[in-house]
């Protein structure tokens, strides 16, 4: 939530008034210095009792300028909260982090066709055999299936964040708009992929302004998945800072 501060809660204590003493503070003890040391460099008669006050009294408002500095720092913490009863909308286009196991993908595309979208699906994979054999059967599963997405498949020659934040962003960038598609039409899934694949895709979501999902199941005893249990769920990127002074939240 915003807040107004009025001119005289600022003036006399606001935000910036800590610092702007402290700051006023180091003026001084520095004048005094410098008064000190030009007396030492001229050659003039210096004794104890002339030199301790000034160098008691720095110290001393040295002390008050950290005090006056510590009151003002303010941790920041980020808030974020993910709410798995919120069901991801259809986008006519999703993105996939395509690996030998596909089960999910189908999970995630037919819940888009149901809504209306699931026309068109950028699979990332791996530039390998292993992967280029699973693409070939995850065709003839999605035809069984009855799913008839356009796929679009984008090889990576390197399995790290930035060849995963490169090819994500170019399809939300560019070749979304070749198939008649905006960025706010496609949806990118993080469920499947490697960790720097998956950081990939996020960072380029956030920076295109891009929606993500995830695929969430019950699992057994065993760690299976439960059949019927699947759902494809809406990752909610809105946050918000709060920060505290003092042991006091704003």
């Amino acid at each position: 939530m915003n807040r107004r501060l009025g001119f005289w809660a600022v003036f006399l204590g606001g935000p910036a008034s800590g610092l702007m003493g402290a700051f006023a503070l180091g003026v001084l003890v520095i004048s005094l210095l410098s008064s000190l040391c030009y007396d030492l460099l001229a050659g003039a008669v210096v004794e104890w009792r002339t030199v301790l006050p000034p160098l008691l009294v720095s110290v001393v408002m040295t002390g008050v300028a950290y005090g006056l500095y510590r009151r003002t720092q303010r941790r920041v913490t980020v808030n974020v909260a993910v709410d798995e009863s919120r069901r991801a909308p259809a986008r006519a286009g999703l993105i996939w982090l395509f690996g030998p196991n596909y089960a999910h993908l189908l999970t995630a595309l037919r819940h888009h066709q149901q809504g209306g979208g699931g026309t068109h699906c950028w699979l990332v994979l791996q530039d390998s055999p292993a992967l280029h054999e699973a693409f070939q059967q995850c065709t003839a599963a999605l035809v069984a299936a009855e799913l008839t997405p356009r796929l679009y498949p984008v090889y990576l020659q390197r399995l790290d964040v930035q060849a995963a934040y490169r090819a994500v962003r170019e399809i939300l960038e560019r070749e979304a708009g070749e198939v008649g598609l905006t960025a706010d039409e496609v949806i990118a899934d993080i469920t499947s992929g490697t960790k720097p694949l998956t950081a990939g895709m996020v960072l380029a979501a956030l920076t295109c302004g891009g929606t993500l999902e995830y695929v969430q199941s019950r699992r057994d005893a065993q760690g299976h998945v439960i059949e019927g249990t699947q759902q494809v769920v809406l990752l909610d990127m809105d946050f918000y800072l709060t920060t505290t002074q003092n042991g006091t939240e704003d």
